[in-house]
């Protein structure tokens, strides 16, 4: 099994497998997972500056409605403290609680949301401040046992896209991290895909391939690939999503 997580940074998305850095944050560890019996969890997050730095930390709730990334608002989650300033060099220890009861059958999915707070900028200044941000994933465990189901489809479009859709009928989230679409027992090249994507429970998402040899387009493809699930190998049926 490959372990990865993703971490949200300004207006792009940093990859990494134990700690997420944003200018001069990094945090450990980049995802939380909470259950009946762990209901709170500890973090880390070190300014590496030369100068402090002051962070709110915001849990939200995360769905991803039409395959949209939507947070709101929550008091499903306490962090403490939810402003601090970290000295230069220096770090300071986040302490995240459940507050309610998990969901019977159902993962519960959030995001803790650290934003960096830009000093007051001198009046006579007209440099931009940009405030960065980091977003951890929060997962919080069924009391039943829930886990992904995840069926995949693919169509084509008529100037030769292929759109791959993974539908997650779970119970429980999934992160897809890469996969290869091999056709005739063969990969084609320009079927490959490393943009990884969560698929939260009910949600959906799809990639559009470009292949650069001629394919099939009636048959059945053959997805290879990892997630933080394990390694899958599944078959795709032609139709719509």
């Amino acid at each position: 099994m490959r372990a990865f997580g993703a971490a949200l940074l300004a207006m792009g998305v940093l990859a990494a497998a134990s700690s997420a850095a944003a200018s001069t944050l990094s945090v450990a560890p980049i995802r939380v997972e909470l259950s009946s019996a762990t209901r709170t969890a500890v973090l880390t997050v070190r300014n590496q500056d030369d100068a402090p730095v002051t962070v709110q930390a915001r849990p939200q709730a995360w769905s991803q409605p039409e395959g949209a990334e939507l947070l709101e608002d929550t008091r499903d989650l306490l962090v403490t403290p939810p402003i601090f300033t970290i000295a230069p060099k220096s770090q300071q220890v986040l302490r995240i609680a459940l507050t309610r009861a998990p969901d019977p059958a159902r993962e519960l999915d959030y995001r803790l949301v650290l934003t960096e707070l830009p000093p007051p900028t001198p009046a006579e200044s007209t440099g931009l401040k940009v405030a960065l941000r980091i977003t951890l994933p929060v997962f919080v465990a069924a009391q039943m046992r829930a886990a992904p189901d995840v069926a995949w489809t693919h169509q084509w479009g008529a100037d030769g896209t292929l759109r791959i859709d993974a539908l997650n009928r779970g119970t429980a989230h999934i992160q897809i991290l890469d996969f290869d679409v091999r056709s005739g027992g063969r990969t084609v090249q320009g079927l490959h895909t490393d943009a990884a994507h969560y698929l939260l429970p009910g949600t959906r998402v799809h990639w559009d391939l470009h292949p650069t040899a001629p394919l099939d387009r009636g048959g059945e493809l053959r997805i290879q690939g990892h997630s933080d699930a394990g390694d899958f190998t599944v078959t795709s049926s032609p139709g719509a999503p």
